[in-house]
């Protein structure tokens, strides 16, 4: 099965690359828009492809922070498309959490912890620092949509949360794919920061972005 390692090595570079490029484009064009949402398909699929590869690789020679990695960029991009059905649980009980949620989000949270295991106890060896901060966003992640799907009308429910989720969500997954890149190719940065700068970025925006968009008129939101 070694034999797979070097195709998918390929695709998943091919794939990362044009997450890259692509991803750049659902945050500049309008939100909502036809292009942001043709833009951001895109995005997705293409991120499906190299984490698919990552994958197979982590599973034919494991790597902690690569599984790190990829287990934080999986549950971003799947749970940042998925809350895209579930906008409205309070009006829906079909817009609630399906069982492929549960599912991913429960493995990823696994990955996670063992990770953070491998972390304490020494057996990951360099990038420790950079693994370290993959795991926190994996269980944050992971947690904040287990928490979503046990009470999904509670706190801090509102008919814009998926608003929120949403952006936070693929500005994290195009933050993990341009970690990834930056840590390959920008080796003029000093590691860890090499790898760091993307979330170091990324979630302020996001942060800023969220506190803009609360303070605006709520945009109405069907069921």
């Amino acid at each position: 099965m070694t034999w797979i390692f070097a195709p998918a090595l390929a695709l998943h570079i091919a794939a990362g690359l044009c997450a890259v490029v692509i991803g750049v484009l659902p945050i500049l064009t309008r939100k909502g828009g036809r292009w942001h949402r043709l833009s951001g398909r895109l995005f997705a699929a293409v991120m499906a492809v190299g984490l698919a590869c990552a994958w197979v690789m982590t599973a034919l020679r494991f790597n902690a922070y690569f599984a790190a990695l990829s287990a934080t960029a999986s549950i971003t991009v799947f749970s940042g498309v998925r809350v895209l059905r579930r906008k409205r649980p309070d009006l829906d009980a079909a817009q609630r959490a399906r069982p492929l949620d549960w599912a991913v989000t429960l493995t990823v949270l696994s990955i996670g912890l063992w990770v953070l295991v491998l972390i304490l106890t020494g057996q990951t060896g360099s990038n420790t620092a950079v693994s370290m901060a993959l795991v926190y966003g994996a269980l944050t992640y992971g947690g904040w949509d287990l928490w979503r799907f046990l009470r999904p009308t509670d706190w801090p429910f509102s008919p814009q949360l998926w608003t929120y989720e949403h952006l936070v969500k693929m500005l994290s997954a195009y933050g993990a794919v341009l970690s990834a890149f930056s840590g390959n190719f920008l080796t003029v940065l000093p590691t860890p920061w090499s790898q760091l700068w993307p979330t170091l970025l990324f979630q302020p925006m996001a942060l800023i972005w969220i506190v803009i968009l609360a303070n605006r008129r709520p945009v109405p939101v069907g069921p």
